[in-house]
C-alpha cells in the first residue's frame, strides 16, 4: 500500500514539473530555410534571364539628378537640376536607343524630394519652404498639380515619409508629433477618388523613432521602419494592421532600414541586418529565409521575379520567386554595385544605377568609382 502509494506521489509530481516547464517556456519564431537540393532540382532547365543587349545610358542624364524609374514600356525617367537663380528640378526622358535624353516640357518642382507612381503616370513631390512642408502629386502627362496635404510650420506636426502601394492605388504618409513623443498618425489616399482616411499608430513602442512607411496593395496593412534607441540602438521593421481608427503592431523584427516590399497583401519581404532576405507571412505568422548574403533587392511589378546583389561580389543576378525559394537564380551582370534598381512593364528590363570600383593605378593609391546607369534587356 505505501509503495502503490509513493508511486502515485511521484507521478503527480512529475506532471506538475513537465506542465510547468510547458507553462513558461519561451516563445519561439518559426524560420523555414529551403534545402538547396530543392532549389537545384526546380532550376534545371529553366533560363528566364538571357542577356539581350546591354544599354549603357549617357552620364549627363543622372549626372545633376537621380534616377526615378519607366514611365512606360520602354521609357525611362530621371530629374535633373536647373543651373540657373531659381534652381527648380525638371525631368528628363529617354527611349530606345538610349543615346539622348529629353526634357518633358510643363513640369518644374521646387523640390529634389520627389518619387515616381509604380505605373509612371505621377510624381510625389514633398517640398519645403519657410511656410511649411507639402506632399503634392504631379501628372506627367500634362503636368497638372494636386494637392494631397499642407503643414504650416505653425502646427506641432512634422510630414516624415511618404510611398505608393504596388498597384498605384494608394499614397500612404506617415505623420510626426514631436511635441507629444510617442504620437504618430498614417494618412491613406486613395488615388482614385482622392479620399483620404487618417489612423493613429497604437503600441509601436517607446523609443522608436519611425522613419519610412509602406502600404499594402488592399490598404489593409502597414509597414513601419523605426530607429530602436536606448541601450541596444538597431533597426527594426513593424508590421501594422487597420482597426477600427487606428494601426495596430501585430510584428516586429531587426531589420536593414530601407530594404522592405510586399509580395502580396498578406506576405512582405525584408533584408536582415546580417544580409539575410527574409519573407514573412502574417497568415501563418511564419518566417522564410529567400536568400543569404544579399546587399539589396528590387522585386518586379508582378511580384515574380527578384533583382538582387550580394555583398561579397559586384554582381547583379535576377531570380523567380516561387513559394519559399528564389529560382533560376543567375548573374546578368558583372562589375557594378547597384543602389538603384528597376524593372520595366512587363519584366524584358531592368534599369540599374551603380558604382564601377577600378583598383588603384600607378597615379593614384586609392580605389577610385564612376558612378553608371545601365539598362539590361532580356530576351
Amino acid at each position: 500500500m505505501k509503495n502503490a502509494l509513493f508511486a502515485i506521489a511521484v507521478l503527480l509530481f512529475l506532471i506538475l514539473v513537465l506542465s510547468g516547464c510547458a507553462l513558461f517556456e519561451p516563445e519561439t519564431e518559426t524560420i523555414v530555410i529551403p534545402s538547396q537540393e530543392e532549389k537545384q532540382t526546380e532550376n534545371e532547365g529553366i533560363q528566364p534571364f538571357k542577356v539581350k543587349t546591354i544599354y549603357r545610358l549617357p552620364d549627363e542624364f543622372t549626372n545633376a539628378g537621380q534616377l526615378l524609374g519607366w514611365s512606360g514600356k520602354d521609357s525611362v525617367i530621371a530629374s535633373n537640376k536647373k543651373v540657373n537663380l531659381s534652381e527648380q528640378t525638371v525631368l528628363k526622358r529617354m527611349t530606345p536607343p538610349y543615346e539622348k535624353s529629353e526634357i518633358i516640357s510643363g513640369i518644374q518642382m521646387d523640390s529634389p524630394v520627389i518619387e515616381l507612381s509604380p505605373d509612371g503616370s505621377l510624381i510625389r513631390e514633398i517640398s519645403i519652404t519657410r511656410y511649411g512642408t507639402e506632399l503634392k502629386l504631379i501628372s506627367l502627362k500634362d503636368g497638372k498639380e494636386t494637392e494631397v496635404a499642407n503643414f504650416s510650420n505653425t502646427k506641432d506636426l512634422y510630414l516624415q515619409n511618404a510611398a505608393w502601394s504596388n498597384n498605384n492605388q494608394y499614397l500612404c504618409y506617415l505623420v510626426i508629433d514631436p511635441i507629444e513623443s510617442g504620437k504618430a498618425f498614417i494618412h491613406i489616399l486613395d488615388v482614385s477618388n482622392q479620399s483620404s482616411t487618417t489612423y493613429t499608430i497604437k503600441n509601436y513602442g517607446k523609443g522608436n523613432s519611425l522613419t519610412k512607411i509602406n502600404v499594402s496593395d488592399d490598404g489593409h496593412s502597414v509597414l513601419l521602419t523605426a530607429f530602436q534607441t536606448g541601450k541596444t540602438k538597431k533597426n527594426i521593421i513593424m508590421l501594422g494592421t487597420v482597426n477600427g481608427s487606428s494601426i495596430d503592431i501585430q510584428y516586429e523584427h531587426q531589420s536593414d532600414e530601407n530594404q522592405v516590399a510586399w509580395l502580396n497583401n498578406d506576405q512582405f519581404v525584408f533584408l536582415g541586418t546580417d544580409g539575410t532576405l527574409f519573407e514573412y507571412d502574417q497568415r501563418t505568422k511564419e518566417l522564410s529565409v529567400l536568400l543569404e548574403k544579399v546587399e539589396g533587392f528590387k522585386l518586379s511589378k508582378d511580384r515574380k521575379s527578384i533583382a538582387y546583389s550580394t555583398y561579397d561580389q559586384d554582381t547583379i543576378y535576377a531570380g523567380k520567386i516561387q513559394g519559399n525559394n528564389v529560382l533560376s537564380n543567375e548573374p546578368v551582370y558583372h562589375g557594378l554595385k547597384p543602389s538603384q534598381m528597376y524593372w520595366s512593364p512587363g519584366e524584358k528590363g531592368l534599369l540599374v544605377y551603380g558604382q564601377k570600383f577600378y583598383s588603384p593605378s600607378s597615379n593614384t593609391q586609392t580605389m577610385t568609382t564612376d558612378g553608371q546607369v545601365l539598362l539590361i534587356e532580356f530576351q
